[in-house]
């Protein structure tokens, strides 16, 4: 993984899942945020990298909904093409599905071992905390 920040955008994963946002709808995030929220297996850096980047574009659009959000233009691009609801079920697989990256998966571990665990948490605590509507 190529990564350069903290961030949830700060990756190679997570720049890749951008460009390919704007062929996706809504639906297509649930599966992503269902299988970091729900697998038993090991959740490696990538696909951690993607469901968190997925779980953005859900904060974007609960940001959206009351008035304002500061995410990448390929999210907003995509918010004001799909012009979404927001269900209250991807809401909560989107929080779930961060709790698991931020506690259980191989992102968390390399940010161990790359001594940014707290700065890297921070992050993932604030976006939990854009996903509470």
């Amino acid at each position: 993984m190529g990564g350069w920040g903290t961030g949830s955008f700060e990756n190679d994963d997570a720049q890749d899942f951008l460009e390919q946002l704007k062929s996706l709808g809504i639906d297509d995030l649930r599966p992503i945020l269902a299988r970091a929220a729900d697998q038993e297996d090991y959740l490696e850096a990538p696909e951690s990298s993607v469901a968190v980047v997925a779980a953005e574009v859900v904060a974007a659009l609960v940001a959206a909904k009351g008035g304002g959000s500061s995410s990448p233009p390929q999210i907003m691009d995509w918010i004001s093409k799909n012009q979404a609801a927001v269900p209250a079920d991807l809401v909560d697989l989107a929080r779930r599905a961060v709790a698991r990256v931020r506690t259980n998966s191989e992102l968390k571990d390399l940010w161990l071992e790359a001594e940014g665990l707290n700065e890297w948490s921070a992050e993932l605590r604030d976006l939990e905390g854009r996903l509470d509507v």
